[in-house]
């Protein structure tokens, strides 16, 4: 073997360590972090803008707007390192995320609770007292798990939902529960977590009441399920109380969760005549969401640690 070759053996020996070594060794303080959000969380004020406000940082590479399944699958393949997210989502245990320790309490409690018409919950009582099957009994945990399902899984919303009624004992026994010409309108948001709560409301419904359950389900957004809540075009749906507060009242955040349902209790039925129900449990506050293994090397536990490793302290 001629020494020209022997050299250029050599060299590609080197070069193929050196970028071994590159991808093996942790990224240093002064490695950029890319972060990725959905349109939402860019305008809230309880998002991006008071985030980076309360925990007196930014991001030095502006974040990227995303829709948020594609957030997550971008988090997943390490396009992007940080997204913010939501406590309840499958996704967070299909893809072995980990979520970031609120430590300063900046994201409002975030408990879901049927929000319905005073004019509906007046003509069908009996309403407030079937939905208390399923209120205080859904927490975090259980709701990431039903998530799953349907994210992951694939599985149909109406079958994940009568199933978890069915394994609890909540499913009506009404022989004809369509008899009656009278209807309730069921209607939700547009995310998975949406489709399973308007689900096990209407199924509920459905079984327990003489009454036509209709869906209108993955309507969109939170004004717009509000205004047709208003206008009566839907009955009722699953709000949070989070966003009833910040987002429709426009109200300052506040942190106790008795307090926050007590405020938008009051304020809706007084200003909208609307029902807030008892919540259902689980507290889908918002989060900001990294790999797991990705936050374990860089020792970020909390939002303070990764607001530390950006200013590269």
């Amino acid at each position: 073997m001629s020494l020209k070759k022997r050299i250029l053996i050599i060299f590609f020996i080197f070069v193929v360590i050196d970028a071994f070594l590159i991808v093996l060794s942790p990224r240093s303080s002064g490695d950029a972090i890319q972060a990725a959000f959905d349109a939402e969380f860019f305008s809230r004020p309880d998002g991006y803008p008071g985030l980076i406000k309360h925990y007196g940082f930014k991001f030095r590479i502006p974040p990227l707007q995303m829709d948020p399944g594609l957030m997550y699958r971008a988090l997943a393949s390490g396009t992007v390192d940080v997204i913010d997210g939501f406590a309840t989502d499958g996704r967070i245990l299909a893809y072995n995320l980990v979520t970031l320790y609120d430590d300063q309490g900046f994201f409002p409690p975030y408990h879901a609770a049927p929000l319905i018409r005073e004019e509906t919950l007046n003509a069908f009582p009996e309403i407030e007292d079937i939905l208390r099957l399923i209120a205080e009994r859904i927490d975090d945990s259980t709701m990431q798990r039903l998530n799953l399902q349907a994210d992951e899984k694939g599985r149909k919303a109406y079958n994940i939902a009568k199933e978890f009624l069915i394994e609890h004992g909540w499913l009506g026994t009404a022989a004809h529960p369509h008899v009656s010409e009278e209807k309730i309108i069921v209607g939700g948001k547009h995310f998975t977590e949406q489709e399973i709560v308007g689900e096990l409301i209407a199924i509920l419904l459905e079984t327990h009441l003489n009454v036509s359950v209709e869906r209108k389900l993955n309507m969109g957004g939170t004004m717009i399920c509000f205004n047709a809540l208003r206008s009566g075009d839907i009955d009722l749906y699953v709000e949070y109380t989070g966003t009833g507060l910040i987002n429709i009242l426009k109200r300052n955040v506040i942190t106790n969760p008795n307090e926050v349902y007590t405020n938008v209790k009051d304020a809706f039925k007084r200003e909208f005549q609307l029902v807030w129900l008892r919540p259902l449990g689980f507290n889908n506050t918002y989060t900001l969401t990294m790999k797991k293994g990705f936050a374990e090397q860089l020792g970020i536990v909390s939002i303070s640690d990764l607001a530390r490793y950006i200013k590269g302290n």
